[in-house]
């Protein structure tokens, strides 16, 4: 779905619900359904137990997509505690497999870009309920309680798998996006969460683009525009958008949150941004509420004649 002001225009597609929408063939049938210009398969091992996403079924997506004029991108794995920054090495090269297999997947299905997620570092000891809410967000309490040493430990573990990830999927035709992970959780630390994180991401791994989570950068205090003018809209390939009370990771439909998408929509009007707005939700109603949303934005825009064409 393009949702048309006299240029520009905003690029809707939908992030699959993996455990709603296990078939991808029924979810992009779904997607084209809703009017949708964009879909973002999510790819993991138990989705794939023959390996048949990696080969003839993943071709045979790619060429339906394209005969939909649907857009693609693949989300790399993150179940069975799938992390990039694991210090355990058996974990580490689980995770690393998994990942060459979504890249494979990729490349079938003729993805613009694979998105993937750094890492984390669960928490040894609790956080005393004392310090919480102490004018500190989760994520800042989670990384002191970690300390400093830990917390450049897992950087640099992180640092070296993207890295050595986005050259695999370079060599393969595949950009790798990396994604900005939530905050809102006191017994794990995650990288990358804040603007900050991905000055430093670049710092070590030069120019790569980066896939924004509207829900996600809400644990981090910043709304949504402010988030994106820091790291830069130029480097943003594309969105998660879900909303949040700012509580927790919830994936509401647009609207039902406090996250100002609305405000992010105008500026993406005014200022031209290209980027796929993917919704990420977790039931076929929420995805109707969240496409009923959009419209009623572009209804609202005033003077210009706003419509939906596919």
């Amino acid at each position: 779905m393009i949702l048309h002001r006299s240029p520009p225009c905003l690029t809707i597609g939908a992030v699959q619900e993996k455990w709603v929408f296990p078939d991808h063939a029924a979810f992009l049938a779904q997607v084209v359904s809703w009017g949708f210009d964009w879909v973002e398969f999510k790819y993991e091992v138990r989705l794939d137990p023959d390996g048949m996403l990696r080969s003839n079924l993943g071709a045979h997506l790619g060429k339906l997509a394209q005969k939909c004029n649907i857009r693609v991108s693949v989300h790399a794995p993150y179940d069975d505690g799938i992390n990039l920054g694991a210090s355990d090495s058996e974990l580490l090269q689980e995770t690393k497999k998994r990942v060459k297999y979504s890249i494979e997947f990729a490349q079938r299905v003729n993805a613009q870009y694979l998105t993937i997620h750094g890492g984390f570092l669960r928490l040894e000891e609790k956080i005393c309920d004392s310090r919480k809410g102490k004018g500190h967000l989760p994520y800042e309490l989670a990384r002191q309680q970690v300390g400093a040493r830990a917390l450049a430990e897992l950087k640099a573990r992180i640092f070296e798998e993207v890295g050595r990830i986005m050259e695999y999927g370079e060599k393969r035709g595949i950009k790798v996006a990396l994604e900005n992970l939530q905050g809102f959780s006191y017994d794990r630390v995650r990288f990358p969460v804040t603007p900050l994180d991905f000055t430093e991401c670049r710092e070590a791994l030069g120019k790569f683009p980066i896939v924004f989570d509207v829900g996600h950068a809400h644990s981090t205090g910043l709304e949504p525009t402010e988030f994106i003018n820091r790291v830069g809209p130029e480097n943003v390939r594309g969105t998660h958008i879900h909303d949040n009370d700012g509580s927790d990771d919830l994936h509401l439909p647009l609207g039902r949150g406090n996250i100002r998408v609305d405000a992010m929509l105008k500026d993406y009007v005014e200022y031209g941004w290209g980027f796929p707005l993917n919704i990420e939700v977790r039931s076929v109603e929420h995805f109707e509420e969240s496409r009923r949303y959009f419209q009623e934005f572009v209804k609202a825009q005033p003077s210009q004649e706003a419509k939906m064409v596919r």
